[in-house]
Order: structure tokens, then sequence, then C-alpha cells
């Protein structure tokens, strides 16, 4: 339960269910971030150190993201697992000492999945791999045997659904969400929660089920997609070209709606454009003018997350480079309006949301760039979580 009262916050924080995280991120390393676009500091240098994931894994397929996803190096510390309390930002800090950083406005994230996408030289629809079908067998505990590796980059586990054209091998249900622990690039065991896919607390194999059954990828730790956004990243700079990027999807489920497949970037008033030669870590059509969005990827009308990516399509080469579609979660903003002067948030008491912050979660920060900011400019602060 969330923390309902300034009793219980004191309580918590003098039973120690506090943590404090001071960080510091650099902006990209080889570019100058240029005024009035929006770019992504998880590959920054800095503490936590700079990510190396992006545009790692096969291409196309959906890898989930956590505080321990391997070769990441840039989620920030958070305390830790605290279930079944839940955990809280009480206060966020940013300021950064380099000439012409301001103005600029942090948002503070939680990377939930990445997409690879080598193929940019191809301009008809690409079908993003979130799904496979499975077959059920027993290997100490219920053993799915599909396609594609989901667990190979970002982490062992990922949050799914089971959907069946007959029966469900017995102790899987549908509408459900479960976690899948990866047993080999082919296979893995599946838990009912995250908890116990960290413990290694399996499912039983009881029968294989009738039909045909499919395995369907969720955002971890926001599995129905309220929320969800969704942006492009380079891990490798672009080549000299400005498609029109387009994004199809499942939208989240949120009350009288169950999810509604082959919703797209709406084309107007116009598709996002990229801008050519896009750097490294720049969200790829960000800026100024017709076709130019920041930081994620334009929604159709009413639709209030992301709940499975299905496909990207860019309308002309981008002739070389490596995108990375990107789910996140955004939690709060800070706007830096001073260079030197701390930019900060009371989440208690100046603006009372006090975000929570989910167990797994991997923590990192976008900036929009308010004023031309040289290479490696460094930028800090500090987070302070309870829980109770």
């Amino acid at each position: 339960m969330a923390i309902q009262s300034m009793d219980q916050m004191i309580s918590a924080m003098s039973a120690g269910q506090r943590w404090r995280a001071d960080w510091n991120k650099n902006a990209l390393p080889t570019t100058a971030q240029a005024a009035g676009q929006w770019y992504d500091l998880f590959g920054g240098a800095g503490n936590p150190g700079a990510a190396t994931i992006y545009g790692t894994g096969t291409n196309l397929v959906m890898q989930s993201m956590f505080d321990y996803s391997p070769t990441t190096g840039a989620g920030i510390l958070h305390g830790g697992d605290v279930s079944p309390s839940v955990k809280q930002i009480l206060n966020a800090s940013v300021y950064s000492a380099a000439v012409t950083t301001a103005p600029a406005v942090l948002m503070l994230v939680d990377v939930l999945a990445y997409v690879p996408i080598t193929t940019t030289t191809t301009t008809t629809l690409q079908t993003i791999i979130s799904s496979n079908t499975f077959t059920a067998s027993s290997s100490t505990g219920l053993l799915l045997t599909y396609t594609n590796d989901f667990g190979g980059a970002g982490g062992p586990i990922w949050a799914c659904q089971f959907t069946t054209t007959t029966t469900l091998p017995t102790g899987l249900s549908l509408n459900t969400t479960y976690y899948a622990v990866r047993q080999s690039a082919t296979t893995a065991k599946v838990s009912t929660t995250y908890a116990n896919a960290k413990a290694g607390t399996f499912i039983a194999f009881t029968d294989a089920g009738t039909g045909t059954h499919t395995m369907t990828l969720r955002p971890p730790r926001y599995t129905n997609g309220a929320g969800v956004q969704a942006f492009l990243v380079p891990s490798t700079v672009m080549g000299a070209a400005t498609p029109n990027l387009t994004l199809t999807y499942t939208n989240a489920t949120t009350s009288g709606n169950a999810g509604t497949a082959s919703r797209a970037t709406p084309s107007a008033p116009a598709l996002p454009i990229g801008n050519t030669a896009a750097p490294v870590g720049s969200i790829a059509y960000a800026g100024t003018g017709s076709g130019k969005f920041g930081p994620f990827m334009p929604l159709q009308a009413g639709d209030q997350g992301v709940q499975t990516p299905t496909g990207v399509t860019i309308s002309t080469s981008y002739i070389s480079g490596v995108l990375n579609l990107v789910l996140v979660k955004p939690l709060l903003t800070i706007p830096i309006t001073t260079v030197g002067v701390a930019g900060e948030r009371d989440l208690l008491n100046q603006l009372p949301s006090a975000p929570v912050v989910q167990d797994g979660a991997c923590l990192s920060w976008l900036i929009y760039a308010g004023a031309a900011t040289p290479v490696n400019s460094a930028f800090f602060g500090s987070l302070e979580f309870v829980w109770g």
C-alpha cells in the first residue's frame, strides 16, 4: 500500500525504508545537443555508467528491461525490490554548471522495453516480433518452447499473457499477466508474479493443453499499457535521409477497452519526420516545425498508452544506421532555468504526486535542450525514495 499520511512516512523513514540516489549523466559524447530537440541520456557517461544495450539482440524482437538488465549500466539505483510495500519518489533535483545548458527540461522515465531496428533501409511495414506460438511440456515445471529469444539482451524475465485457439495448459489463464523466465534461446518457464520469477518459483506442468497457444509480451511493470509511451532513438549515427516514421501498436487496456490492435501514428497534422544524420542518443524526429515532435511518438486520438508495439514503417531508406523503438513510463519532469542553479521537485508538498517506482524499474533521463548544449556536458542531481 502506498504511504497515505505524514505519520506513516516518518515511521517508514525511521525504519530505514528510504533510499537516496545521487546521480550524474553526461550529454552526447560526440555531438552537441541542438536547441529545441530532445535527447536520451541513457547512453551518456557518468554514474551510473553509459548504457550499451540499445542495438543489441535480434532485429525487431522486443526485449524487456529491468534494473538488473545486462550491459545496461545506466539504470539509476532505487533501493531494490520492496513488494508488497510500495516505493515512491519524495524529492528530485537536477543541475548543471556547463555553459549554455539552460534552459532545459529533464524527464525521469522507467525504461520498460526496446526493439532494435537494424533494417533501416527497408521502406515497407516491418513487423515487430512481440509474440510467438508455443508448445508446452515438462522440465521440472511447465516449459514453453517457441521461436524467438525474448530474453537474450534485456534480461531473462519478461511479462506476458497467453491466448489459445482451444484450451491453455492447466495453470495458465486467459487475460492474466505472467512472468516468463528464460531457460534457453527458445524455452522459458513461467511464474505467477515477478517476485516468484526472481525466486525461481515456477508453475508446475500438468498438461500441454489443446489447440494453438500464443505468448504475447507486455511492457513490464505496466502490463496494461496505460501511460506507456514510445520513442525512436539511434544507437549508431543515421544516414542522410528524412523519412516519415510510423508506429503501429495495440493500445492500452482501459475501462471498457480490452486493447485495440492496428492502431497507428496519426498522419494529421503530420507524421513524424526523421532527422537526417540523426546522432546517437537523439530522439530521431525531435525539433521544431512540421513533422517534429518530442519526445514521444504521437498516438491515435483517445489512446492512453501502448500495450504492445506491432510494427514500424520508415518511408524512405535511412541509408545506414540502427534505430531503437523504446517503451517508457514517464514519472516526473524538472526544469533547469539557470546554469548552476538546481531545479528541484518536492513531490510530497510542492507537487503532491509522489510517483510510484515499481520493483525492477530501470530509471533514466530524457532531456529537452532549450539551448545548445556542449559535448559531454554533465548533469547532476539526486532522487529520494521511501516505501512503507
